[in-house]
């Protein structure tokens, strides 16, 4: 696929439907995060790695690590398209950058850098690229575009490695309970990247619950909460037929923000699966900007904040 002068390569195009809108009026997280799963196959294709070679060589390309900033909304109807590109070529792993446009107006609605690797789907191991394929991807790498550098979360960090005992002790609120349907995986036999932040998504509801806050008044006042910046690591695999429990922890609270860390833990083995740092603002769903949380939800929120740090053992 020929690039463009600017280096990139398209990788995504198509349309955001109504079914993939929330109760805040726009696309829902967790289809941002497929739109970025859809651009890595046109990426795998670029680098070689096109389907019937990961059929021939049963070896592909896994996410380890994805950083979002979402800049501005999409609705229902809205285009999409997506340019790609390499930031950094190593020796099992890659950094990409996908940056989804409104089609419509060619501003910039979200922008996503990615950490993947090089996966062997029967040792369940990362592996070295082939040198194919690092040869391809030098010839893809570019620099990373100022509006999409990190702010309030970090990218290539980790949070700790908690199992589900040590976040029920310390008070963590549970947003989600539930299993993984065989409907969830992808290709390669595990869930795919848009159902782990459905999870987080969906339990959005009781984590303002467990914080004090009813959701429903929320919206009855006109007020949301939309996520600004988000950082999802995949630490486990998870399998269909698995069973998740996710519980999460504010971390900071700001005048318009709050900062929430989630834990995706294996219901089985209390061992933690997965992991997401995200920036939440509050959201004036009429005037769709951010507004200010009142004093006594400050106070309250604050009263909340719970630690994240690792027990010495």
């Amino acid at each position: 696929m020929p690039l463009s002068p600017d280096g990139y390569f398209d990788s995504f195009r198509g349309a955001v439907n109504t079914w993939e809108c929330d109760d805040n009026g726009h696309m829902n997280v967790q289809f941002y995060v497929a739109r970025a799963s859809d651009g890595a196959f046109f990426l795998r294709h670029e680098l070689g790695l096109s389907p019937s070679v990961i059929r021939g060589t049963g070896r592909t390309m896994v996410a380890l690590e994805e950083h979002f900033r979402f800049h501005r909304e999409l609705h229902a109807g809205d285009m999409m398209a997506m340019r790609s590109r390499l930031i950094d070529m190593r020796e099992k792993t890659l950094v990409v950058y996908h940056e989804l446009l409104n089609a419509g107006t060619g501003e910039t609605a979200a922008t996503v850098v990615a950490v993947s690797a090089h996966f062997d789907m029967e040792t369940r191991k990362l592996v070295p690229w082939p040198e194919s394929t690092v040869a391809k991807g030098r010839a893809l790498i570019g620099p990373l575009p100022e509006h999409a550098q990190a702010r309030s979360v970090k990218r290539e960090t980790r949070l700790p490695d908690l199992t589900l005992d040590e976040a029920s002790e310390r008070g963590f609120i549970e947003i989600y309970r539930g299993p993984v349907a065989r409907e969830h995986c992808d290709d390669f036999g595990h869930m795919a990247t848009q159902f782990y932040i459905s999870r987080y998504s969906d339990g959005s509801g009781h984590m303002w619950q467990g914080l004090g806050m009813e959701r429903k008044k929320m919206l009855e006042a006109r007020r949301g909460s939309v996520v600004l910046e988000q950082r999802l690591n995949y630490v486990r695999e998870v399998l269909s037929g698995d069973i998740l429990i996710v519980k999460s922890a504010l971390i900071e609270v700001a005048a318009k923000t709050i900062r929430i860390c989630h834990f995706m833990f294996n219901g089985e083995t209390g061992l933690l699966a997965a992991t997401s740092e995200v920036t939440v603002i509050r959201f004036d769903l009429d005037k769709r900007r951010a507004t200010d949380f009142t004093p006594e939800e400050h106070a309250l929120l604050k009263g909340h904040i719970r630690s994240i740090a690792k027990a010495a053992p």
